[in-house]
């Protein structure tokens, strides 16, 4: 049998191979390491290979730095649960009705300040801001009554141990997360700042990689304002599951625990993470902004922790685990890592899929083109890059379905075959998302 750090390496090898992942993999079972390397390029205009010690932007993995900060006030005494919001930002005006617990497990209905009309990823925010875009606002939905992801909730959150702690959350994180979690890697990104190691941020487009849109960090906050290693990243998980470093056995257990399903991701919320299973075996968190995408997985069964930093904000981290999760449970992969399309094929007989298609639940669209004899999609999912044509090849053509998979990134179109085709379907996947739109309109 092939030993299990070889199967790692020649799988995570094999998509690098493909352009399908640039980053550093960590994979460990408790404190022994399965590997720790780095693929493709941290910088790829000079060729700067990833080391094992590159430095990424986590995103939203910062929440769950933040979810821990305000736990340990809540060990202290000087934070409840059940406390309401009105108690620190009494300004925002629906404080009242929304407790640290609905903060912290995504069931407060506060709005995503990301998804206004106001918001600009190139602005420089603040909390005060933030909160009068809000107070133009309703709640999503009653607090208490739904689940949703709102990287609102942890810029609260973080205000409120600001407020609490009389320490900016630099100072906090630095003292009581980073120093007793031994974290040597990880830090406050500021646009500004020149960090030693740190990759350089990707997209891509039509027509291949590119450099990621800026973003301005000074809003993300404590929703997702780190950066940090992957060395770090697991120095982080185990100081979380091993009691009295940076919480208590209860605290972590309050963390893990399930409170709200979300079912287009298949996952329930935590605090500051993800959960799944009955009783809970997997725990995850997960970071995706411009320029980068992260995961930490750790599957409880085996104790095994699984760390995926990329520099590309477009690379499929979901199926990338998959396929890991099955080799660390004696399993054989059935990820496919890149569709072969079908060659010599003739595009003008599916020129009737063009037109736009729409999500209605969550308001998102793309179009499909027919132009000089290629189909074309306009965007990547959640994703407008430069040069955003994609051109899309057929994979299959089914009794039931017509496939077609994008060259330069990870999105597969299926359209489902109908009698009418003013009714059209069509499976969008984008990695392990696999969402139903329908056609709005037809190309003028």
């Amino acid at each position: 049998m092939i030993a299990i750090e070889k199967r790692l390496n020649q799988y995570m090898s094999d998509w690098a191979a493909a352009n399908r992942f640039c980053g550093t993999a960590l994979i460990a079972q408790g404190d022994r390491l399965l590997l720790k390397k780095g693929y493709g390029y941290a910088n790829v205009e000079h060729r700067v290979p990833h080391a094992e010690d590159t430095i990424f932007c986590i995103a939203s993995i910062t929440k769950q730095f933040t979810a821990a900060a305000v736990l340990q006030q809540v060990e202290q005494g000087k934070l409840r649960l059940e406390d309401r919001l009105e108690s620190f930002l009494p300004e925002y005006k629906h404080s009242a009705s929304v407790t640290l617990h609905q903060l912290l497990s995504s069931t407060s209905g506060v709005p995503d300040y990301t998804e206004v009309i106001e918001y600009s990823t190139r602005a420089h925010l603040s909390v005060e801001t933030i909160i009068e875009w809000l107070n133009r606002r309703p709640l999503d939905f009653e607090p208490g009554q739904g689940v949703q992801k709102s990287n609102t909730n942890f810029v609260f959150l973080a205000k409120v141990v600001e407020k609490v702690t009389g320490l900016s959350l630099e100072e906090y994180f630095t003292e009581y997360l980073f120093k007793p979690a031994g974290l040597l890697h990880t830090g406050i990104y500021q646009n500004e700042d020149v960090i030693p190691n740190r990759a350089y941020g990707y997209s891509y487009s039509g027509e291949g990689i590119v450099q990621a849109e800026y973003y301005d960090m000074s809003g993300a906050y404590g929703s997702g304002f780190l950066y940090s290693t992957a060395e770090d990243l697991f120095r982080w998980g185990r100081a979380l599951a091993s009691e009295a470093s940076i919480l208590s056995i209860n605290s972590y257990r309050a963390m893990i625990t399930p409170y709200g399903y979300l079912p287009y991701l298949g996952v329930s919320m935590g605090y500051g993470c993800s959960v799944s299973g009955d009783p809970v075996d997997v725990v995850s968190v997960n970071g995706n902004i411009f320029g980068f995408t992260c995961s930490v997985h750790r599957y409880l069964e085996g104790d095994y922790s699984v760390i995926l930093l990329s520099n590309n904000d477009a690379v499929p981290l979901g199926r990338i685990n998959e396929g890991i999760k099955s080799i660390l449970f004696h399993l054989e992969p059935e990820v496919v890592i890149r569709p072969h399309p079908l060659l010599e094929v003739d595009y003008s007989s599916f020129a009737h899929l063009a037109g736009e298609y729409g999500f209605a639940p969550m308001g998102w669209r793309f179009a499909v083109s027919f132009e000089e004899g290629k189909l074309y999609l306009d965007r990547l999912f959640l994703q407008e890059a430069k040069r955003k044509k994609f051109q899309i090849h057929l994979v299959s053509d089914e009794p039931d379905r017509t496939v077609f998979s994008c060259e330069v990134c990870d999105t597969t179109v299926s359209f489902l075959k109908t009698t009418n085709q003013d009714d059209q379907s069509v499976l969008y996947r984008w990695d392990t998302l696999q969402i139903p739109y329908q056609r709005v309109s037809h190309p003028s």
